[in-house]
């Protein structure tokens, strides 16, 4: 599946509205599993909550505004190690996170370590 189609299936299934942060901002999975799963990070850091079992399939999509917005996760992605793997977003652009239970995973190729 392509990258826009995938991005036009999550948008025509979003639940709630877009959670937007203007300050660093860690997720629950309350966030996700009961508002939604869509969010707009500014010039700030956003932290996915742990990789469960609660999360397995699902996705999480991130609209950056800034070339400064930024997403990490406790434990990597995708299991990389060290304390956090942070992605810088980019401004305008939208980036897909997976959860396959385990681990997170960034599905878009516009993401940069940072």
């Amino acid at each position: 599946m392509s990258k826009f189609s995938r991005f036009k299936y999550g948008v025509a299934n979003e639940r709630g509205a877009v959670l937007s942060k203007t300050a660093d901002y860690t997720i629950t999975e309350k966030d996700i599993l009961r508002g939604g799963q869509f969010f707009k990070v500014s010039a700030f850091t956003l932290t996915l909550p742990a990789a469960s079992s609660n999360l397995a399939g699902v996705s999480v999509y991130v609209f950056g505004t800034s070339s400064s917005s930024k997403v990490k996760v406790t434990a990597g992605f995708g299991g990389g190690g060290g304390s956090y793997d942070t992605v810088a977003v980019g401004a305008y652009c939208m980036t897909e996170f997976w959860c396959n239970g385990s681990y997170w995973y960034a599905l878009c190729d516009n993401v940069a370590a940072s």
